[in-house]
């Protein structure tokens, strides 16, 4: 439940980051499982943080909640032998750069009225809730660059990803939006989900 940079400067592999916040709840209820039990690492563990999390958890069904773990979590998995999870960034410049190498692919995570309104070209269209399903229109063999509009979802995108195996993933923080600010180039069409 760690804020979404902290989480792509070090965490533990397989772990999925559901950064706290207002949409929280909305990605927990797509993404976690309902039959099985929940660990979460959280920034703050006292007791008012850890009850609140477990009761936006438990009114949408997701009960299973067995423990909670702090940040030290990392730095002790490390220690026990795990090599930490990174999620490299970009910025619009740097991909679009290597968009025009043909260096890497891009994973659009918005919904379909987003898509529709403007996207970059060639990219491949799959909104975040339907990731796990749609798991073979992946493009591979090249880098994957996950952006959505600000850059929430595609941050769960890319934790959910290596939570999935899935190597060579990338984050654009800023997401579209930080893309046209950028002054670069826009196609519109219609949703290809």
């Amino acid at each position: 439940t760690r804020a979404a940079e902290a989480f792509a400067e070090r965490h533990v592999p397989g772990t999925l980051n559901l950064a706290t916040g207002g949409s929280f709840v909305t990605w927990a209820g797509w993404l976690l499982p309902y039959d099985a039990d929940l660990y979460l690492i959280a920034r703050d563990t006292g007791d008012d943080a850890v009850a609140e999390l477990v009761r936006q958890l438990a009114l949408i069904g997701l009960d299973r909640v067995a423990g909670v773990f702090g940040p030290d979590a990392i730095p002790q998995a490390v220690a026990a032998g795990a090599t930490p999870g990174v999620v490299p960034q970009t910025t619009p410049a740097a991909l679009a750069a290597r968009l025009a190498a043909g260096e890497v692919d891009v994973l659009d995570v918005r919904h379909d009225s987003e898509w529709s309104a403007g996207h970059i070209a060639g990219a491949t269209h799959i909104p975040l809730g339907h990731l796990t399903a749609r798991l073979a229109e992946l493009p591979s063999g090249r880098p994957l660059v996950v952006h959505c509009k600000g850059g929430t979802r595609s941050a769960i995108a890319a934790s959910l990803l290596g939570r999935l195996g899935r190597t060579g993933v990338i984050d654009m923080p800023g997401g579209f939006d930080a893309w046209e600010a950028a002054g670069l180039p826009v196609s519109q069409g219609t949703a290809r989900s």
